[in-house]
């Protein structure tokens, strides 16, 4: 299944679930509690019926009329946390500190930060060195505790982007903690659909791209993480519960503004644009708050 989220001016939103047959989003927002009962680990059999109806055409949906509304945030509800992966990658690893770690960095991002209007990022007041971060995100559907990978693989709804905007010197150089340059509003774009894990089977050979104003910074596949994808989760599940709802982001290739030399990072008036084959793609532009 492949869901896209909307909201209009006064924040209502609608749900629009994919159907090839008519090429277009059938609105089924008043199925919300059906469609996540769907995608979480037991609702195979609701899943079904579900996939049926998309099969044969959904003849009695209603398309998503998108006047007034704006793509929102890839999310089916508000995680409770936002879990991040930093230095999954060896040659991001490298550009950010020199190292190849072993073991990934882990850092949490504020809910507060998730976008609901994918048509830009702020910069916030007083910001320098505004850097992005393609990750592919992993979105949750159930308990995660001490996990093992195959527990992970059958609780994983499904996967999203996320690009990781990290504003460098609030990272870095006011006292240390990343969660500062990690957490600023519109820093954690999600999108712009979800596609649930059935559709990707292989979250293990994903390509990931980042372009600014139309040049490729970052390209590279998530078969360049340091573990694989259900591994990764795991890893997070030795030091957090985690819920249904929550993600967890996992991390970005080489390729940063950061790791340029001299470094390079995003201005007012930017356009970045971050897409996997499977997902879709993103395109925002930097605005001065």
């Amino acid at each position: 299944m492949r869901l896209q989220y909307y909201v209009d001016e006064e924040g209502e939103s609608t749900i629009g679930l994919w159907v090839p047959k008519r090429n277009c989003f059938i609105d089924v927002t008043a199925q919300d509690e059906q469609l996540w009962m769907a995608m979480l680990p037991g609702g195979k059999k609701l899943r079904k019926e579900i996939e049926t109806w998309i099969s044969q055409g959904a003849a009695d949906g209603v398309p998503v009329d998108g006047k007034g509304l704006a793509v929102s945030s890839a999310l089916h509800v508000q995680p409770c946390t936002i879990a991040c992966l930093g230095k999954s990658y060896a040659a991001h690893a490298q550009e950010f500190s020199g190292d190849a770690p072993t073991e990934p960095s882990l850092f949490l991002k504020a809910t507060s930060a998730i976008s609901s209007d994918l048509a830009y990022v702020l910069n916030p007041p007083g910001a320098t060195k505004l850097d992005y971060e393609v990750e592919l995100a992993v979105i949750i559907g159930d308990t995660l505790h001490n996990a093992t990978p195959e527990e992970v693989r059958r609780a994983i709804v499904g996967y999203t982007l996320m690009c990781d905007y990290s504003e460098r010197s609030f990272q870095l150089e006011h006292g240390g903690q990343w969660t500062k340059g990690k957490s600023y509003d519109t820093f954690a774009p999600f999108g712009p659909i979800l596609v649930t894990k059935d559709e990707i089977p292989n979250p293990d050979a994903l390509e990931l791209c980042l372009k600014v104003n139309g040049e490729i910074r970052q390209k590279a596949s998530t078969a360049e993480l340091m573990m694989p994808v259900a591994e990764l989760v795991a890893y997070v599940s030795r030091f957090m519960t985690l819920n249904a709802g929550d993600v967890v982001s996992t991390g970005t290739p080489g390729g940063v503004g950061m790791g340029m030399n001299p470094p390079v990072y995003l201005k007012p008036g930017d356009t970045v644009e971050f897409s996997c084959p499977e997902i879709g793609s993103i395109t925002q532009l930097v605005e001065e708050e």
